[in-house]
């Protein structure tokens, strides 16, 4: 049984950004956006390449959505 925690970083948005349910950009997969330059908390065990993005994975209360990283910078 894997009990790694997960580690987060602060970072913030740097335009508005969609979050998604999954690294997919079908409309099924939007679950809300993101007002520029809101802080988020962006685990640090997840930087993936899907759809000709790089990904990152962000928690927003007690669940996890995918963002894309070209709009997100370190604070």
């Amino acid at each position: 049984m894997d009990t790694k925690e997960t580690s987060y970083s602060q970072m913030v948005t740097v335009t508005r950004l969609n979050y998604m349910s999954d690294c997919n950009f079908t409309a099924g997969t939007i679950v809300g956006v993101l007002e520029d330059n809101t802080p988020v908390k962006v685990a640090d065990d997840f930087y993936e390449f899907h759809h000709g993005h790089y990904w990152r994975k962000i928690k927003l209360g007690r669940k996890h959505y995918y963002v894309v990283a070209d709009w997100l910078k370190k604070i």
